[in-house]
């Protein structure tokens, strides 16, 4: 009986590998270890003249100004409702789409409708942000279809500058940008599928419909509930460049959420410890999510990612 090669003979036969890997393994300790000893600030009176060693320590105060505070309270709930409302209305289009360029047969067009819908992904934030406030603006293009459309002229508005349309600015922002891209994946899933069941279907005198009815999308279900799980985990945590962007004078004080109150707080005013607190209880609280949709997952389809 052969012992199990041990981690030097590993490395060893696989050196090229783990050299590959070492890139990635340094950068994740320096910008995602390390960093984790500033969570510290989260109790200290921080004063960036006296550090983290010099800084007095105040326990759990500056936890019990954010769960106190209703401006604290009104960026959770406007995180959660927003995050809510992208995660589970959005988290179908991806597989819709992908489910779409699956019956697609035409390769040129096929090809080119999939990189249309991948182009926008690899945009930035700020550029998306500045293409929907020129599209959006009082001389912009949306209000000259309406014009268009109603037959004479109407009164101008930025949809941007009223805060109830900030949650389908954001819905509608999100899934342009990233629906293409999100297909890949379970495009990826779908072409896994064995072969074999779409011809015993066939056989069996099943059509398409029914076809990915009972079989791609039973394919494909492990893969999405992967993704799903660890999605679930950006609840509480928003998008800052998206919603920052968007924000503006008109719509700032009610479209609050985590991230851009940490930055207001951590940045611009210089309070340090708070808006660390702030971020240690958005952690805890997204790892905590993970596990229990993650445990939910585990005992009602047997799929989860530990």
């Amino acid at each position: 009986m052969h012992n199990p090669p041990t981690l030097s003979h590993r490395i060893g036969r696989y050196k090229f590998l783990y050299l590959l890997l070492a890139g990635a393994i340094v950068w994740t300790v320096v910008f995602c270890y390390l960093p984790m000893m500033g969570i510290v600030m989260a109790f200290q009176e921080f004063n960036i003249f006296k550090g983290m060693f010099g800084s007095p320590f105040v326990g759990f105060q500056h936890f019990s100004t954010i769960f106190s505070d209703p401006v604290f309270a009104k960026a959770v709930v406007n995180t959660l409702y927003y995050n809510s409302v992208i995660l589970i209305i959005g988290f179908p289009f991806p597989i819709v789409l992908a489910l779409l360029f699956n019956e697609l047969r035409g390769r040129f067009f096929k090809r080119f409708v999939q990189t249309v819908s991948y182009l926008p992904y690899f945009l930035s934030w700020i550029s998306v942000v500045a293409l929907f406030y020129a599209f959006f603006e009082i001389s912009g293009p949306f209000n000259d279809l309406k014009a268009f459309l109603a037959g004479h002229e109407i009164e101008r508005t930025n949809i941007l500058m009223d805060p109830d349309n900030f949650l389908a600015v954001l819905f509608g922002s999100h899934l342009w940008k990233n629906i293409g891209w999100s297909s890949v994946i379970f495009l990826a899933a779908i072409a896994g599928i064995d072969s074999q069941l779409y011809e015993a279907a066939k056989i069996d005198g099943c059509g398409r419909w029914r076809q990915m009815l009972h079989i791609t999308l039973p394919g494909i279900m492990p893969t999405a509930m992967i993704i799903f799980i660890l999605s679930s985990g950006s609840l509480v945590s928003s998008n800052f460049e998206q919603v920052y962007g968007f924000q503006n004078l008109y719509t700032m004080e009610q479209t609050q959420v985590v991230n851009t109150l940490v930055y207001k707080l951590g940045i611009q005013q210089g309070n340090y410890s708070l808006a660390t607190a702030f971020g240690l209880a958005q952690g805890i609280v997204s790892f905590l999510i993970v596990y229990l949709v993650n445990w939910i997952s585990k005992k009602s389809s047997g799929i989860g990612i530990w």
